[in-house]
């Protein structure tokens, strides 16, 4: 499917979002949108107890790649921030369209698999996908990729 016109309007609002990160690495963003209305947002940040700015980036430190053990890392992914901003307010992500920078790694297509979320699209980044385990399809979730440039309207886009 096309991107429409809310889309190209929320991938705009999705690079800001990403801005908004502290890590030293990587901006990624993340924003849940049903019917139109921003639901709720994330960015990668690092934990606000462990100010890598001050301490250094530990995957720099362990000259980790990227892309690769994130588990090291102080920070989050924007979709598990979005999630825990989501639960702290109440907000049911269950048939929204998830816009995010970077396709999710495996650890989040679970939960927005499991979420509910009907939709999702990123982008930059490649689908972690194995054969006969490709976790959004067999939800349903929809998957677009969006280009580096789609935050701007096309004019044979619609809504």
């Amino acid at each position: 499917m096309p991107l429409t016109k809310e889309d190209h309007k929320f991938l705009l609002k999705l690079k800001k979002v990403g801005q908004k990160s502290t890590c030293l690495r990587a901006k990624v963003g993340a924003i849940a949108v049903k019917n139109g209305k921003v639901l709720a947002t994330g960015d990668n940040s690092f934990h606000k107890c462990y100010d890598c700015g001050k301490i250094g980036c530990i995957r720099d430190i362990q000259q980790i790649p990227s892309g690769t053990r994130r588990e090291i890392c102080y920070g989050i992914c924007a979709e598990q921030r979005l999630f825990v901003n989501a639960v702290k307010e109440g907000i049911k992500l269950a048939g929204s369209t998830l816009y995010v920078t970077s396709h999710p790694c495996r650890i989040c297509e679970s939960i927005i698999a499991e979420s509910g979320i009907k939709r999702l699209v990123y982008i930059k980044g490649f689908p972690d996908v194995i054969p006969l385990y490709d976790t959004l399809k067999d939800f349903g979730v929809e998957v677009v990729k969006a280009g580096e440039h789609d935050d701007k309207p096309h004019e044979a886009s619609t809504v």
